[in-house]
């Protein structure tokens, strides 16, 4: 039986020092408390080692960012290049040119970009474009939907004041016809509409947009205002290299992009059409990290892999080997799941388990098989995951789910 006493013993250390412990979506207690590691010592590939020696099939990617794998040595080679230069300078590297090229040239709908560190800076800064361009105030976004820790939209209140809040206007995902009564209603007061190419969110199914809400959502936004924002900060590069809304049909004005950009390392970017590039010239956007010439070495190359070596096609055929296994598994064993989203970033549920009981126990199960699942969050392929995994996740797979069988 695995043990993770160090693992167990860190997290108490953690709490005493740290507000919270871990920033909140790294939080242990969002996994089986007690009964799943805490740190983790090494990686490598699509495996991971903890801090008690116990190694898993990981399937969270460190929540979404290594579309490659880890410690994929074309990017620490990239990057290890850049090092001997440096990495944090006075002034940009050319990185940052070759960079903003390759995404121009790349991503469907982009015009130009700049570059940030992580998703929130740059679905704020799309908020603030979209503000200065057309000289509104509204935002309307989905119901539930994340786009990070900025106060107009962060999903804890604690410490947002009323004020931050009442620009921003919601509506159900995928409902076209509520959107629309929206627009029609505050329409000339609403800089932008942004939506997640799909519905992601935390402890629920995802959805995939109806053709009819993609349809409308081209219909109702233009560049004047509102403008459309695609924040594509989890999916992009997991469905289509350039950028989700090509694989979804939506034209969107501005989209965000961070997670699998750079295989790891913090980067961010802000693409958008040229209707908008003078006032994103206007809007105030700085960090002294925001040109550090590693992480731009290493977008690069991940990039470059993934297009030189059709990366996401072997990712799509690895999700959907997971996928038919799993249902078949499932199927066998009378057990009545869901599995929702794209196979290269999928989550499975279980039907009749409001409060995720029997989520908990495969994932526990799971963990003790060597396989990394969340039992609340969507989860990640990458390239790293070859069949020889995918097979050896699926015998685990089945061990979690006559685990769950045996429970009920």
């Amino acid at each position: 039986m695995r043990l993770f006493t160090r693992s167990q013993s860190l997290w108490e250390k953690a709490q005493a020092l740290v507000p919270g412990g871990m920033p909140a979506h790294l939080s242990p207690n969002l996994l089986v408390r007690g009964q799943s590691p805490c740190f983790i010592e090494r990686a490598e590939g699509c495996r991971f080692r903890d801090v008690d020696g116990n190694e898993y099939i990981d399937y969270l990617c460190a929540y979404g960012p290594m579309i490659l794998g880890y410690n994929h040595p074309g990017v620490e080679a990239a990057v290890a290049e850049q090092k001997e230069k440096g990495d944090c300078f006075s002034l940009p590297s050319p990185l940052w040119v070759a960079l903003a090229e390759r995404m121009v040239n790349l991503i469907s709908a982009a015009d130009w970009v700049t570059f940030g560190k992580n998703g929130s800076d740059v679905c704020n800064l799309a908020v603030r474009v979209a503000r200065a361009h057309t000289g509104r105030k509204k935002i309307v976004m989905a119901q539930g939907s994340y786009h990070g820790i900025g106060a107009w939209c962060t999903p804890v209140r604690e410490g947002i004041i009323e004020e931050e809040r009442s620009q921003v206007l919601t509506f159900p995902y995928n409902d076209a016809d509520a959107l629309e009564a929206l627009l029609k209603q505050h329409g000339p007061e609403t800089a932008a509409v942004i939506v997640t190419p799909f519905k992601h969110e935390t402890t629920r199914d995802q959805e995939m947009p109806a053709p009819a809400f993609i349809d409308r959502l081209n219909a109702l936004t233009r560049p004047e205002g509102p403008v459309l924002i695609i924040d594509d900060v989890r999916g992009g590069f997991r469905l289509d290299m350039r950028g989700s809304a090509e694989y979804i049909g939506l034209k969107p004005h501005l989209s965000c992009f961070s997670k699998a950009m750079g295989n790891g390392y913090p980067i961010s970017a802000l693409c958008g059409q040229q209707e908008l590039k003078e006032a994103a010239s206007r809007v105030f956007f700085t960090g002294s990290f925001f040109a550090g010439a590693e992480s731009m070495a290493a977008a690069l190359a991940t990039i470059d892999h993934m297009v030189n070596h059709n990366s996401l096609q072997h990712i799509f055929r690895m999700g959907e080997m997971l996928k038919q296994g799993m249902l078949e598994q499932a199927a066998s064993l009378g057990l009545k799941i869901r599995y929702t989203g794209p196979v290269t970033m999928p989550f499975m549920t279980f039907e009749d388990d409001p409060k995720f009981q029997k989520s908990r126990t495969f994932c526990a199960r799971a963990y003790q098989e060597g396989v990394f699942f969340h039992p609340y969050h969507n989860w990640f392929l990458s390239a790293a995951h070859e069949e020889g995994d995918i097979r050896e996740t699926l015998e685990a797979t089945f061990k979690a789910f006559k685990a769950v069988k045996e429970m009920t």
